[in-house]
């Protein structure tokens, strides 16, 4: 079996800066719901490879 790289993209849209929630009582900007989608997507990716992405993959996955 033979080792090839492979990825993917998550993209989104902030529709309005007005909709964005507030976190510790201040306004979020885009950047920041940019870093905790990151953040969530990491985590979901690192908890599938522990479950069963070693089975599947030949290394850890870089999700960047």
């Amino acid at each position: 079996m033979s080792k090839t790289l492979t990825g993917f993209n998550v993209s989104f849209t902030v529709h309005s800066s007005e909709h964005l929630p507030e976190k510790n009582g201040e306004q979020m900007y885009a950047d920041d719901v940019a870093e905790e989608v990151r953040d969530v997507v990491r985590a979901a990716v690192y908890e599938w490879y522990g479950q069963r992405g070693r089975d599947l993959l030949a290394c850890e996955p870089d999700v960047g």
